[in-house]
């Protein structure tokens, strides 16, 4: 119906049937039919119900041709949904008047994906963020119609949140159905119903059943679903147990954002995490404003708002094309029919600053940012400010990836890791089907100064896809080697370690603090939402073993273990006993005199002030390229963090429903090594990246306590 490799297919089929082959015609063609038609009968009806008869005399050959016309056009029809919508189908445009429909460009793209979904023979099941007035409503409201016109006995669902804004789809529906020649088409019957057995239900998302229950829909269109009250019950439990995932099954969410919570928020996420894989059901698919300049902007605005002769882009205009532009050339489907090589036209610039200046002056402009997105990130804009902008996470990413053809890899491998050995619970050792037998273990040893004796084994893993981000839980990643006179710092951010998906996370994130100039690498990071307090000591101290004895000072790498709110207070007792002796000490940092020297308590001690202060410096280090993370899942919170406001305060905070456990570990090891550091000097310096340096026979991994294993 929608691929032309399937269209033709069929037609091959139906011409080896039926030995004929129907014949597209074209518009001209079929608008000159249907005038002759319209002479030669005539249509009546009264209380009884109507009837056609013929009002001209024709012979029987006549007869034939027109019987035949009319069959070469059903069987096109039904072929080709594209025939249909470009020769029978009409609409009610913007400004009420009733037209030939004509795809616009975000349309096109919308048949583009339908037709990869054909092709494969496959269920078309999409979850679709877009803009305002894309035209994917109606578009799904023609494929919906042709279906039921010419596949008999197809059940339709279509509904959106208010009974009123249903009945709007189902206008759409009437004006082209109104609108089709009779000799084309199945006669309508009561309840929504059509004399081929077809029906179509209008449903609300707001009403108290789940959507789709007591039956079994083939097509199903739910508009904006972000303001459905209870998408658990109507969606999760109605319509998806409903509709399944057969080659005739034709699904369609839409939304335009709704924030970064919520379902549609989470639904949107996860799909576009697991869809790589194909491990989603719903397809994720955005189509960023740009992609209708049929009516962004329409010319009666341009003639109003005409673009003013010195003009010149904005710098925030300007960010915002570089996004879009970015998007739309690197997703596939939007670039095969946009050209990989896309430009966003002067006059949409135009419009979109001007629209944008006037949500400055009425403080809306993350309304219009969620209603005009560039990309999906800007469709799921929140009511709370980002703390970072997306160019910083753009150029943080940088530092760890390059784009090798059109795909996105990292520039060095990261080492993934099991740890065994000394106190650590036989419920962490590795299952044998995922260690990596082609690569060397690492066996870590280390004495305490009162001579207690300590061993682990770093177990290799194979490597799991990082975009899940299960798959980098409970493993050591190993981002960068120890190196000896280089200092390192871990940040400890302990949790219960009850295994829930939602509960926080215990996070060892490693650091190698560098000074003079140059930017401090996340060189290690361990998550769990299965260890506790207790548990994570053996794990942070193997850690402190393998990258402890490069440091500088004796002590070895220095831990920043949280103490209030959580207890870390075991963590850092049980790693001090075991001669792991370098923690942090706090300072009163609002004191007239700060002294190092002077810092009672061990660890982090978090309060109403020292958070912000914590939260503030590591803000500012990744902002101004002085730490740079290399955990996935590190970048993926600090795009979740936010500004709430509170009672007249602002505090940095994840997102509902997210985490910022990585985030706090992070910072605890930057901040460390950094809280003395003079802001003003590191915000007029900007720091080098580190270069990597390439191997030295005689600079090996520094483990003067630990040895290794075979070769490296």
């Amino acid at each position: 119906m929608y691929s032309s490799k399937i269209i033709t297919s069929n037609l091959d089929t139906f011409e080896s049937e039926n030995a004929w082959r129907p014949v597209y015609h074209t518009l001209a063609e079929v608008n000159e039919f249907k005038e002759y038609i319209k002479k030669i009968v005539k249509i009546g009806s009264n209380s009884k119900g109507s009837w056609i008869e013929s009002v001209a005399p024709m012979t029987e050959k006549r007869k034939a041709e027109i019987r035949r016309w009319i069959e070469n056009e059903q069987v096109l029809c039904g072929f080709d949904s594209l025939y249909f919508e470009s020769r029978y189908a009409f609409v009610c445009d913007e400004k009420g008047q009733i037209f030939k429909f004509q795809p616009r460009l975000s349309q096109k793209i919308y048949d583009s994906v339908l037709a990869d979904f054909d092709e494969k023979q496959v269920s078309i099941e999409l979850l679709i963020l877009k803009g305002r007035q894309l035209g994917i409503t109606t578009q799904t409201a023609l494929k919906f119609l042709h279906r039921m016109l010419f596949l008999p006995h197809t059940q339709a669902i279509m509904a959106s949140v208010k009974a009123e804004a249903s009945q709007l789809i189902k206008r759409i529906i009437d004006t082209a159905f109104d609108r089709c020649p009779f000799w084309l088409i199945p006669y309508r019957t009561p309840r929504g119903g059509y004399s081929n057995g077809s029906i179509l239900s209008i449903q609300s998302g707001m009403q108290a059943t789940g959507l789709a229950q007591g039956w079994t829909p083939s097509l199903v269109h739910l508009s904006e679903i972000a303001d459905v009250p209870d998408p658990i019950k109507t969606i999760e439990e109605g319509l998806f147990r409903s509709a399944h995932s057969s080659k005739n099954l034709y699904m369609v969410l839409e939304g335009t954002g709704g924030g970064n919570t919520g379902w549609l928020a989470d639904t949107w996420r996860a799909a576009k995490e697991d869809w790589p894989r194909r491990q989603s059901r719903l397809f994720p698919m955005f189509i960023s404003w740009p992609m209708c300049p049929e009516i962004y902007p329409q010319p009666d605005w341009i003639r109003k708002f005409p673009i003013e002769n010195s003009w010149m882009p904005s710098e925030v205009t300007r960010r915002h094309i570089s996004r879009c532009e970015s998007y739309i050339r690197n997703t596939p489907y939007l670039s095969r029919v946009a050209g990989i090589n896309y430009r966003m036209p002067i006059d949409q610039q135009w419009f979109w600053e001007f629209n944008y200046n006037q949500a400055c002056k009425n403080h809306t402009q993350r309304t219009w940012a969620s209603q005009m997105p560039a990309d999906d990130f800007e469709s799921l804009t929140g009511k709370h400010d980002p703390i970072f902008e997306p160019e910083v996470i753009d150029e943080v990413e940088s530092n760890i990836y390059e784009v090798v053809g059109d795909k996105r890899k990292r520039k060095n491998e990261v080492q993934e890791y099991a740890i065994i050995g000394h106190d650590i619970d036989e419920s962490f050792y590795p299952d044998p089907s995922i260690i990596d037998i082609h690569k060397q273990t690492i066996t870590v040893k280390w004495t305490s100064n009162r001579g207690q004796r300590y061993e682990w084994e770093m177990i290799p893993l194979i490597s799991l896809d990082e975009d899940v981000e299960r798959n980098t839980m409970d493993r050591v990643l190993i981002y960068d080697d120890p190196e000896k006179g280089q200092y390192y710092s871990c940040g400890v951010d302990t949790a219960d370690g009850l295994g829930k998906e939602d509960e926080d996370r215990t996070v060892l994130s490693v650091t190698n603090n560098r000074f003079q100039g140059e930017a401090d690498i996340q060189v290690c990071e361990f998550t769990s939402n299965k260890v506790n307090a207790a548990q994570v000591v053996a794990f942070a101290a193997c850690l402190g073993a393998y990258y402890g004895p490069c440091c500088p000072d004796a002590r070895g790498m220095k831990y920043v273990i949280e103490q209030i709110g959580r207890p870390g207070e075991t963590c850092q007792h049980q790693l001090k006993m075991m001669g792991f002796s370098n923690h942090h000490k706090p300072k009163r940092y609002d004191s007239k005199k700060i002294k190092s020297e002077q810092g009672t308590h061990e660890g982090w001690w978090s309060s109403s002030w020292s958070v912000p202060i914590l939260m503030t410096r590591f803000v500012e280090a990744v902002n101004g390229g002085w730490y740079i993370p290399a955990s996935k899942w590190l970048i993926e919170e600090l795009k979740t963090l936010e500004r709430h406001a509170t009672s007249g305060k602002s505090k940095m905070e994840h997102r509902s429903g997210q985490h910022d456990d990585r985030v706090r570990a992070a910072a605890q090891s930057y901040f460390t090594a950094h809280d003395m550091d003079i802001l003003t000097e590191r915000s007029q310096k900007r720091y080098n990246v580190p270069k990597k340096k390439s191997n030295d026979p005689n600079k090996g991994r520094c483990m003067s306590n630990a040895f290794s294993v075979g070769e490296w």
